[in-house]
């Protein structure tokens, strides 16, 4: 009696549907204010386009083609005149392997390592990834993406 309730529990568990992981498909930018987007474009740097919508639960917005979401995040930093001015470009979308080792992907965030160093602009690149249904969003990231920042920051002082 118990084995077939096993057999048939198994049986249901490989019939059962299993749905594609739902993750939003947008770019776009955060924390940009007026003064920032002026400074770029004297310095002659165009900075990211929005596109898509990075609300939408449904439609070309939003990609099921992964066993991952994820969030590519750029943290630019501008020092000019002792002023440092500080925001983010965003792209999210679905991924299977890690896009820096091809490799298994694991919920979290991690450091490309792929720094962009100039006279008085730097940039650094974070890859997020996460499991459930439209967790690529800016507050799944928020503390994981403030530690990492606090890290970058305070090493880019000393």
């Amino acid at each position: 009696m118990f084995s077939n309730f096993l057999f048939y529990f198994f049986l249901l568990y490989l019939v059962s549907p299993s749905f594609p992981i739902q993750c939003h498909q947008c770019g776009g930018q955060e924390r940009m204010g007026k003064l920032t987007k002026k400074m770029f474009t004297e310095l002659n740097i165009s900075p990211d386009k929005y596109y898509g919508n990075c609300k939408a639960k449904s439609g070309s917005d939003v990609c099921t083609n992964g066993t991952f979401c994820i969030k590519r995040a750029k943290v630019h930093r501008i020092g000019f005149n002792s002023l440092n001015y500080k925001w983010t470009s965003y792209t999210k979308g679905c991924a299977s392997v890690r896009e820096d080792n091809g490799q298994n992907i694991t919920n979290g965030c991690f450091d490309l390592n792929q720094d962009t160093t100039k006279v008085g602009y730097t940039t650094k690149r974070l890859d997020c990834y996460c499991n459930t249904d439209f967790c690529n969003t800016a507050s799944y990231y928020a503390t994981a993406s403030i530690i990492l920042l606090v890290i970058f920051w305070h090493t880019e002082s000393h």
